[in-house]
């Protein structure tokens, strides 16, 4: 799934960047500089060549999770600011109502069902993804054709549901079983009455901007609570 490329000079690294890749759809994180030699065009020499790669691997469509100090070198490349990504701390202390009270299981397995809701969320194919983090030993928190969550020692995300009411179930469960934090996908569509019905607090430098470049894919953003993780650079 990933590809890493690195600058040395004496058997001393100082820069990185890697390329993940879902089929037609690269996605780009981990990118730093020392220090020492920002300024000098490395960063943008390492993503230049991830990109080769990625066209080289047939990618048709390429998103990041970018820093503020990120931010205005992807643009030059084109990519434009999808949403912000921003990681919060779940209280532990808490009541979490819903609406209406449903099983929430833990999986052991993906049913079909989980991959197409997804898919629909993300807009692209993420079976791979999801089965390395599974043996990873993530934990698969769903409720049946209406939502999951993966819980990756206390972090919850992804979280993809269908309504609000199975997003608060699913995060009340997450909290149960040591859930701390949780990456929020501020877009649009995002309901505000999650703030209202999780204590949510966020933590200090800790956001990112999604940004996206070259063929569109659709992405359901109603579904999407939570994201699994951001390798910003």
């Amino acid at each position: 799934i990933g590809k890493f490329l690195i600058a040395e000079e004496k058997g001393k690294i100082f820069g990185i960047g890697g390329d993940f890749t879902f089929e037609k759809v690269s996605s780009y994180g981990y990118m730093a500089v020392l220090p020492e030699y920002r300024g000098k065009g490395v960063g943008t020499e390492i993503f230049k060549n991830l990109l080769e790669i990625a066209k080289n691997l047939n990618c048709e469509t390429n998103f990041l999770y970018a820093s503020n100090l990120g931010e205005p070198i992807y643009k030059k490349f084109g990519f434009q600011e999808r949403y912000y990504g921003r990681m919060y701390s779940i209280s532990s202390d808490q009541s979490i109502s819903s609406i209406k009270n449903k099983v929430v299981n833990i999986l052991k397995k993906i049913p079909d069902w989980l991959l197409e809701l997804d898919k629909e969320a993300m807009g692209f194919e993420r079976a791979n993804y999801l089965n390395l983090r599974i043996n990873l030993g993530a934990k698969i928190l769903a409720i049946d054709n209406e939502g999951y969550g993966l819980l990756a020692t206390s972090r919850l995300g992804p979280l993809i549901a269908i309504n609000l009411n199975a997003a608060l179930l699913i995060i009340k469960k997450s909290i149960e079983l040591g859930a701390s934090h949780m990456i929020v996908a501020e877009h649009q569509y995002l309901p505000e009455n999650i703030y209202k019905s999780v204590v949510l607090n966020e933590m200090e430098n800790r956001a990112s901007i999604k940004m996206m470049y070259g063929k569109k894919i659709f992405e359901n953003l109603d579904l999407l609570y939570a994201i699994g993780t951001y390798a910003k650079g």
